[in-house]
């Protein structure tokens, strides 16, 4: 199974609200993935073990070059909100 990291600020709102679309989009493309809620100050390289991250916040550098970043901004203002949810569902799927 895959998972996904959902980082926001505090790791409980802005997380929370694009969960169920991410879970969702994942499940009627019969991707199975556990979908964790972060605090970005949780997020240390050591501690990652996600296929993907996918944030509504600027995630740090080093972070970024290690692993796969998905802004994830789009699924609450829903501009853009398809090809964010096709990019996650590649990402799991490559």
């Amino acid at each position: 199974m895959k998972t996904v990291y959902l980082v926001c600020a505090t790791g409980i709102a802005t997380s929370s609200m694009i969960r169920v679309k991410i879970q969702d989009y994942l499940e009627s493309k019969g991707i199975e993935a556990d979908c964790i809620n972060f605090r970005v100050a949780e997020l240390t390289p050591e501690r990652i073990t996600a296929d993907v991250i996918v944030a509504t916040l600027s995630i740090p550098e080093e972070i970024k070059a290690k692993f796969k970043v998905i802004n994830g901004l789009s699924l609450l203002t829903g501009a853009g909100e398809e090809e964010t949810l096709e990019e996650i569902a590649a990402a799991l799927t490559d």
